[in-house]
């Protein structure tokens, strides 16, 4: 008998235990459905009846079409926000990881996408196409492979004849600069993207492997700019990722090595990168602690970046080379520059646009802050405005303008604007 009572006594207070559970669930579920904002119920409604409801065919496949968290993110990413604000899928955000670090495959090749022929826009750094001597401004006019030659009249006719390659397989692209084609062999391949270029008046140094690893500091002969004056150096720095801060602080030595004291510094078509890779090149131009940039964010809050100086004092005058494709961070630098009289007006070289005749950098003056997801994904955000030291300038939508005499129509077959620099320093 009294085990029988325990038996009972025992399922009641799991009953009961159960019962508080049940209340203590939906209690907190209503708590969290009731403080929920008005915007919120909404957003969930009108997910849900789309989830629940929406009938549309895939022309494509014929399927129902089924759409997933991603599908909704990306389309509220597109549609409502700004063109830098992206919501990546793992599988992307995992990409965006590894090529900040460096990593890319393919041939190494861009292209404007305003531009329907085939026209290279630029090469890049230990790609394939570098190591083969493949150069901007060439224009590719076929694809051969296993002995069948494609005629090439677009970027897309040159996306199609690459498709079926395999990796690491050997093919000729011909491209032609003016004077007819010529036949450079190369390969998809993985590879460490180099983003520093050095040169003077005897030789070149590029940041290059033979296979595509990491791309080592090597001196080219061939590579040099026979008119530079002898006491100046020139840096072209493609973008503000990781791995480039280190490959650029080896060319600022080895200028100095080679007894060189004026810099010109072309940042044409560097869009950008890392804020605090931003902040470690700025050490080498400007003194201890002195502010290179500051984020005001939504919330009125503020971010200081700055570093201890790595100035060398042989450096005398910098001049800096700019084009509508210079952004963000390379913006942000030259501002520090200009306001800690590094640089000025008169020393900044600028690509004048051939439709507008305006001569001015891009004015990307916001920055963007990357949120993991519990899932692997990520969402970049627009989260603050960028300003010069001053605390106050801000060149976002306006870029820098160059001096009417700075601003240089460019020339196929010639560098107007790195001509323009060398006459300044001779000035």
């Amino acid at each position: 008998m009294a085990d029988r009572k325990k038996v009972i006594k025992n399922i009641l207070i799991a009953l009961i235990a159960a019962c508080i559970l049940t209340l203590a669930f939906f209690a907190g579920y209503y708590t969290r459905y009731f403080s929920r904002s008005e915007d919120e119920k909404l957003m969930e409604w009108a997910l849900g009846l789309i989830g629940d409801n929406y009938m549309v065919y895939d022309e494509e496949t014929g399927e129902l079409k089924e759409y997933t968290a991603d599908d909704y993110l990306k389309a509220i990413a597109g549609s409502l926000l700004d063109p830098y604000s992206v919501y990546y899928t793992k599988e992307e955000y995992t990409d965006l990881i590894a090529t900040s670090q460096g990593n890319q495959y393919g041939v190494g090749v861009t292209f404007l996408y305003t531009e329907e022929r085939a026209l290279i826009f630029s090469v890049v750094g230990n790609s394939p196409a570098e190591r083969a001597g493949i150069e901007a401004g060439g224009l590719i006019t076929a694809a051969e492979y296993a002995g069948e030659k494609k005629v090439v009249s677009s970027y897309q006719d040159f996306a199609d004849a690459l498709l079926n390659i395999p990796a690491n397989t050997e093919f000729v692209l011909y491209i032609d600069y003016g004077e007819g084609e010529r036949a450079f062999t190369v390969q998809k391949e993985s590879f460490k993207e180099s983003y520093v270029f050095y040169a003077d008046s005897e030789t070149g140094y590029m940041f290059l492997s033979e296979d595509g690893s990491a791309p080592v500091g090597t001196p080219r002969v061939d590579k040099r700019i026979d008119y530079l004056p002898d006491d100046t150096a020139y840096i072209r720095y493609d973008s503000f990722m990781y791995t480039s801060a280190e490959q650029f602080g080896e060319a600022y030595a080895y200028m100095f090595s080679r007894g060189r004291s004026n810099l010109i510094l072309d940042l044409r078509n560097n869009g950008g990168g890392y804020l605090d890779v931003m902040a470690e090149i700025g050490s080498y131009f400007l003194g201890d602690n002195q502010l290179i940039a500051v984020a005001h964010s939504r919330h009125g809050e503020q971010r200081f970046y700055g570093g201890k100086s790595r100035k060398n004092a042989n450096l005398k005058t910098v001049v800096v080379l700019g084009n509508e494709n210079t952004a963000s961070a390379s913006e942000a630098l030259t501002g520090a520059l200009i306001y800690y009289g590094v640089t000025d007006y008169d020393h900044i070289v600028v690509t004048k646009n051939a439709q507008t005749g305006k001569a001015a950098t891009y004015g990307k003056g916001i920055m963007q802050t990357t949120y993991p997801g519990g899932n692997g994904s990520a969402l970049t955000l627009t989260t603050a405005y960028i300003y010069w030291p001053d605390n106050e300038t801000c060149i976002h939508g306006k870029g820098i303008v160059a001096k009417e005499e700075n601003g240089i129509l460019a020339e196929a077959g010639a560098d107007k604007e790195l001509e323009r620099a060398v006459e300044i320093l001779g000035a």
